[in-house]
């Protein structure tokens, strides 16, 4: 499936807005602001108690600076070990850019996150960071935007990534960025959503595409991944729910050629419910991830308690019950995740990509 014309369309229409429809102020000017942190885990499995573990997942140093309209942002992370065992290092850029504002938004050069669809929040990561939809970042042009409508907005995004550098948070053997034989190349996605504002309540309906060339380096076909994306998301005052729907359409491989899961024909989905307090978040988080002709479906149910109770510190309990389907065999994996990340100076809001590892 290709990314229908209209959004496409629609996406282009965005970005040639004239100056005086993008009614939003301009972020002031900030010297450079630096943070320094850590995030730390433990993972408990309820059964398999070989795996269970508790590290240092990564420090990071990320640096601001904006000035009459020009600025840069910097985000570098370092671990013992490898991060993944894709990964190329032990210390990694995650993510590290310069923009300017213009008419249609602020465009971002360098190493920009994704686009597409809602944001990840969970701790361990769901279905579709682990398939590599989510927390992302590759190297590329990115444009993001916001036109306020008396209390309602418009917003858009769009990207796109020249190539992928192997660093991500999907899981080994998913997808391209973990695939050592095969590169990413021409990726490009777009984002749209209306915020509808009524002070108690609010309603945000969304639409993604994207599309990107897969160019394997060990003699396997060329072939092109698409994905098409609607999502929605509604609150009343504490309590926020959202959804999204996605469908993932791939070529088709060769005879007895390898083709990672999340590479193929796929139809995911997930659902998302919060409740907000001073102090402590509750959440709970379902994904599902179906692969097309391959007769095999995967879940997760993600129930969570986030303690925030100190700005820049941040304690998290999330329990992850995890099923696999392939065709007759099934495996589970549940486990308790207790994470940690700390931020300094203390009062520091976390930054623009959420989660543990991502």
């Amino acid at each position: 499936m290709r990314v229908t014309r209209s959004l496409w369309a629609l996406v282009s229409s965005l970005l040639l807005l004239p100056r005086s429809s993008v009614a939003a102020d301009p972020p002031s000017d900030e010297g450079p602001r630096f943070v320094l942190g850590a995030s730390l885990a433990a993972l408990e499995p309820t059964r398999d108690r070989d795996l269970r573990e508790a590290e240092l997942f990564y420090a990071f140093l990320s640096a601001d600076y904006r000035v009459k309209g020009w600025g840069a942002r910097v985000e570098l992370r370092g671990r013992e070990g490898l991060f993944r065992d894709y990964f190329p290092g032990s210390i990694w850029l995650e993510e590290g850019y310069a923009f300017v504002d213009t008419p249609a938004g602020e465009v971002r050069v360098g190493k920009v996150g994704s686009v597409g669809g809602l944001a990840d929040q969970t701790f361990g990561g769901d279905l579709f960071s682990l398939n590599g939809v989510n927390r992302n970042p590759d190297w590329g042009v990115q444009v993001v935007g916001s036109r306020p409508l008396g209390w309602h907005s418009l917003d858009w995004a769009a990207r796109w990534a020249g190539r992928n550098d192997h660093v991500a948070w999907e899981e080994e053997g998913k997808g391209v960025e973990s695939d050592p034989n095969a590169a990413l190349r021409d990726g490009l996605s777009g984002r749209v959503s209306f915020l509808y504002n009524k002070g108690l309540w609010t309603l945000r309906p969304g639409l993604s595409g994207g599309t990107a060339r897969i160019v394997p380096t060990d003699g396997r076909q060329e072939f092109r991944r698409s994905d098409a994306s609607a999502d929605v998301a509604a609150s009343f005052g504490p309590l926020s729910f959202d959804f999204q729907w996605l469908f993932r359409s791939a070529d088709e491989p060769a005879a007895g050629e390898y083709r990672p899961g999340a590479e193929r024909d796929a139809r995911a989905f997930k659902s998302g419910l919060r409740f907000e307090l001073p102090t402590v978040v509750f959440r709970y988080t379902y994904s599902e991830w179906r692969t097309s002709g391959a007769d095999s479906n995967e879940r997760i149910h993600q129930p969570a308690a986030a303690w925030i109770g100190w700005k820049g510190i941040e304690a998290t309990l999330e329990y992850s019950a995890r099923r696999i389907r392939t065709g007759e065999s099934v495996r589970t994996f549940n486990a308790f995740w207790f994470g940690l990340v700390v931020r300094f100076p203390f009062g520091t809001s976390p930054g623009s990509v959420r989660g543990v590892k991502g």
